[in-house]
């Protein structure tokens, strides 16, 4: 069957959260790109970076802090990425993400006029370690952190559908790129790889969909763009690839060589089976935001070598 999408083309008036921060600034450049109004609420602004930006500079944790100039904007959309402290996942931290959502949506609702609310999902929500993941699929919680998600997304949908708001719940699958936190997978593979050292992967055959930042933010770009019915959307790349891969890219990227990429290898044997190995089924994204990802991986790890060379 085929799909036809609405497009609106028009400027929105978007509160986006988490802007300053790793996936935020990939996003802030296309949705400027696009000619949108952003009010974005963060801990640390980018006045110089964004002067075409609203910046508040605020503490989700305090509402007193955001809520006049959030009623003096009024969103049309919001987007809320903030989740502090990652990759901290203590029930503490979790409860206190859980509460700043909440007070923060509570705000927003109360406005009356957005029409739209785009939250940055987690395909830890599905609970899942082997094979394709559905965006049909609920998942469970498998620790505090995807307890308190799916706590935000049952809340979400309850409110949103009784007041006719669309909801996009964007379940993002295992994203790099630059600016990543330098203890991410990929940065800390390339800071070993460029000491001639063997980079320490205890699970190296363990294969995860991982997908490129900017392409992550085009999904929220097309979901503002497009109409759609609210649900569950993934953005990762369709497939699944060895943590070794990315090694051996990196260091030929680097190098030219494969040497401590073998090596590497010998060490580990390949199991009958990995303990991970899943990837994202992206069907609804596809065909209601019209999204697929763009960025193959080479060209992806490429992209965030030269930026951290540049950094």
């Amino acid at each position: 069957m085929q799909h036809f999408l609405t497009i609106d083309r028009t400027s929105v008036r978007i509160l986006l959260t988490g802007a300053s921060g790793f996936l935020g600034r990939a996003l802030l450049h296309q949705l400027l790109k696009e000619n949108h109004q952003i009010l974005a609420i963060a801990r640390n602004p980018l006045l110089v970076e964004y002067p075409s930006v609203y910046w508040k500079s605020a503490d989700l944790n305090q509402p007193s802090t955001y809520q006049a100039q959030l009623s003096e904007f009024s969103p049309e959309a919001l987007i809320h990425l903030a989740w502090q402290d990652i990759p901290n996942f203590s029930l503490s931290t979790s409860l206190l993400n859980l509460q700043h959502s909440l007070s923060l949506f509570r705000t927003v609702l109360e406005l009356g006029n957005c029409q739209k609310i785009l939250v940055a999902g987690s395909c830890w929500e599905l609970n899942k370690q082997q094979g394709e993941c559905l965006e049909s699929e609920a998942g469970s919680p498998r620790d505090h952190f995807t307890w308190a998600k799916h706590s935000l997304h049952s809340w979400l949908d309850m409110e949103t559908s009784q007041r006719g708001i669309s909801l996009g719940w964007l379940r993002i699958f295992y994203v790099y790129g630059p600016r990543q936190r330098s203890a991410s997978l990929l940065p800390t593979i390339f800071k070993e790889l460029q000491e001639r050292r063997l980079p320490q992967l205890k699970t190296p055959h363990n294969a995860n969909d991982f997908v490129f930042v900017e392409d992550v933010g085009k999904g929220f770009v097309q979901a503002i763009e497009h109409k759609f019915q609210s649900g569950v959307f993934h953005l990762g790349s369709g497939h699944s690839t060895p943590v070794w891969q990315l090694c051996q890219a990196a260091e030929e990227l680097i190098w030219g060589t494969t040497v401590l990429t073998e090596e590497l290898m010998e060490k580990h044997p390949k199991p009958t089976q990995a303990e991970v190995e899943f990837w994202a089924n992206c069907e609804r994204s596809q065909q209601f935001l019209g999204w697929s990802p763009l960025t193959s991986l080479e060209t992806g790890i490429q992209k965030t070598w030269e930026w951290m060379q540049a950094a």
